[in-house]
């Protein structure tokens, strides 16, 4: 090739990987070729880099797939493990036959050995889940499809089954995760519930607002409901340099927002500039006398407790008997 180019594996010369690059062909004895070297004798790749089965370095799935002979002692590999003693790959993917999981041709075909067993085989027949569940793209034209159907109109799932967001009866997560979609008016969902007269959820997971535990935004978000008296919330700052909370939220004194007294009470730093604050702290508010603001402090004519010239100005209802006044303004 002229000077600068790259010989591609079908002889023709470029500039881009197609060209370029080794693992794809390239033919360095009639032009450049561009990746870093790798492997036994050679040595690492750059950081973030994967060697592949040549020994090149690159960032694709030809040089990160370990079931492609990417050689994670020289750097990166990418793919998740599956098969017997691992498990299951995420929904949607398939297990190849080296029990790595994705979603091309090499992992999913089971003439090149993917594992229906611990994930989705495509273009193939068979009879558990992965090949019959309409939900998981089951063909009912070419084989049969076994779900039962479920939702409104519909009906129940048959008893100890789940019905999915697409309106499917199963068992597995797809089906019974709430956070899925999961029709608990059709059937069971299996998440374990939280709240009054249940209880806490386990450690780490949120508890929603319909009672509910899990670790998504639908469970976690304050402002979508989660009770963080039965569990972890995920929430949503404020304070200076930040900004106010949803309307009829909290801003507690480390710059959560919220609604248990943690966030609302004045006593544990409710910060009333930045959301709504409901524990009166002194003075007398509706009849009622909630006594002195700790020492330094100024009590408004809201009855709260504060330094700022909201609470401190008696121009602005500033409650002398109740703590300190300024009495400029």
């Amino acid at each position: 090739c002229p000077d600068g180019l790259c010989c591609s594996k079908k002889g023709y010369c470029g500039t881009n990987a197609h060209f370029c690059s080794p693992s794809l062909g390239c033919q360095a004895k009639y032009g450049k070729c561009l990746e870093t070297r790798c492997g036994k004798g050679i040595g690492q790749c750059p950081s973030g880099q994967c060697c592949s089965a040549k020994g090149y370095c690159g960032t694709n799935a030809h040089f990160c797939s370990p079931s492609l002979g990417c050689q994670a002692k020289y750097g990166k590999c990418l793919e998740t493990r599956c098969g017997k003693g691992i498990g299951q790959c995420p929904s949607g993917q398939c297990c190849s036959k080296k029990g790595y999981c994705g979603t091309t041709k090499s992992f999913c075909y089971a003439s090149r050995g993917c594992q229906s067993k611990y994930g989705k085989c495509d273009r193939y027949c068979g009879t558990n889940s992965n090949f019959c569940s309409p939900s998981l793209g089951c063909q009912a034209k070419y084989g049969k499809c076994l779900e039962t159907r479920c939702g409104k109109g519909i009906g129940q799932c048959p008893d100890g089954q789940c019905c999915s967001k697409k309106g499917y009866c199963g068992t597995n997560s797809n089906y019974c995760s709430p956070s899925l979609g999961c029709q608990a008016k059709y059937g069971k969902c299996l998440e374990t519930r939280c709240g009054k007269g249940i209880g806490q959820c386990p450690d780490g997971q949120c508890c929603s607002k319909k009672g509910y535990c899990g670790t998504t935004k639908s469970f976690c978000s304050p402002s979508l409901g989660c009770q963080a008296k039965y569990g972890k919330c995920l929430e949503t700052r404020c304070g200076k340099g930040i900004g106010q909370c949803p309307s009829g939220q909290c801003c507690s004194k480390k710059g959560y927002c919220g609604t248990d007294r943690e966030y609302c009470h004045y006593d544990y730093g409710c910060q009333n500039k930045y959301g709504r604050c409901i524990y009166h702290g002194c003075g007398i508010v509706n009849g009622k006398n909630y006594g002195q603001c700790p020492s330094g402090q100024c009590c408004n004519k809201e009855g709260y407790c504060g330094t700022t010239k909201s609470f401190c100005y008696a121009s602005l209802g500033c409650q002398a008997k109740y703590g300190k006044c300024d009495s400029a303004n």
